[in-house]
């Protein structure tokens, strides 16, 4: 129906991720806003969005509370993570070219061509430059409950292939990679404190090396690194192991053949889109119904009830992140 809809209240996770990508887009450009910043300028106007349709049930404010909390320790401990300087991909390596870059580029058929009828667009986080090696990656920013897990899963992320193809045809230069920067969705555990005043070296502590150097730094602010060091040194050591579990920066390289195939499977996959002798079909499954923000109207208009007056009441317009343009033409040519 083309209506471009999105529910008032947002989905609990794509708000967290959606307000994570606000707040290192606001602290990774030109006016560099601390984290916490820029989360409360986030906070607030989200705010002012969910005023409009009145108060959140008892049990969507504790989620949203919960997740904004969450938040909070994720990104002071992100912070503390990034002032590290032994990466070859920290941010003292990087530009920041583009930072949530729309894009709208021509898409071509597999033997080149430029069609009429097709193009590509999107929104990528951003593009980076490796002040060492002159590289353009594009920047793209995960969160994930497991680290490991989403990094198994990245060699076959078509979207950022597809990232990589637009981004060459708008800048004109060519794109190493895509590098991921990736967060653990989950904020550091503090250290607790014993009787004698010192902090427990209990290992399980689900923390790193450096958030727990920021407790002794709190706590102890007179103690030298040789102090530090003495009464600390095996458990900041252990901890260390701990960092690839929260942060990592995770480079992947996409060849031009990877790029031309995938490119080629994109254009089939959109000449069977605008086909009028496709067939339209309902394809439900566990897995693309359970994230689905149509969940609610779609069951109801399954069972032939009134599904436009959820579609008026809990979502409104979205605001397009690209102009996909296509032609009125009835003919199937490409």
């Amino acid at each position: 129906m083309g209506l471009n809809l999105e529910p008032v209240v947002p989905y609990l996770p794509f708000f967290t991720g959606r307000a994570i990508h606000y707040c290192l887009e606001m602290y990774y450009g030109p006016d560099h806003t601390p984290l916490d910043r820029a989360l409360e300028l986030y906070l607030h106007d989200e705010q002012e969005i969910i005023n409009k349709v009145g108060e959140l049930w008892p049990s969507e404010s504790a989620a949203f509370d919960e997740q904004i909390l969450m938040m909070r320790g994720l990104l002071e401990h992100y912070k503390l993570w990034v002032e590290q300087d032994h990466k070859m991909y920290s941010d003292e390596n990087l530009e920041f070219i583009s930072l949530e870059e729309e894009f709208d580029v021509p898409l071509r058929t597999p033997g080149g061509k430029i069609t009429k009828r097709m193009r590509l667009g999107g929104r990528f986080d951003g593009i980076v430059r490796h002040k060492q090696t002159g590289e353009y990656w594009i920047w793209e920013c995960k969160t994930a409950r497991s680290v490991q897990e989403l990094v198994n899963s990245l060699a076959n992320d078509e979207q950022c292939g597809a990232y990589s193809y637009a981004a060459e045809q708008m800048f004109g230069y060519p794109i190493k990679g895509i590098l991921y920067n990736i967060m653990r969705k989950k904020a550091p555990t503090a250290p607790a404190m014993l009787q004698d005043g010192s902090l427990s070296k209990a290992t399980r502590v689900d923390c790193t090396d450096f958030y727990y150097q920021s407790w002794i730094t709190q706590l102890f602010p007179d103690y030298s690194e040789d102090t530090i060091q003495m009464f600390y040194g095996d458990m900041l050591a252990t901890l260390r192991e701990k960092e690839p579990v929260f942060f990592m920066r995770y480079p992947v390289y996409r060849s031009k053949y990877e790029i031309k195939e995938l490119m080629k499977n994109i254009y089939y996959t959109g000449a069977e889109m605008i086909r009028k002798s496709t067939k339209l079909y309902p394809a439900p499954g566990w897995l693309s119904c359970n994230f689905c923000h149509f969940k609610s109207p779609c069951l109801t208009m399954n069972a032939g009830s009134n599904y436009e007056v959820l579609l008026r009441e809990e979502f409104q317009p979205r605001v397009s992140a690209s102009s996909m343009r296509g032609s009125d033409s009835s003919t199937d040519e490409i």
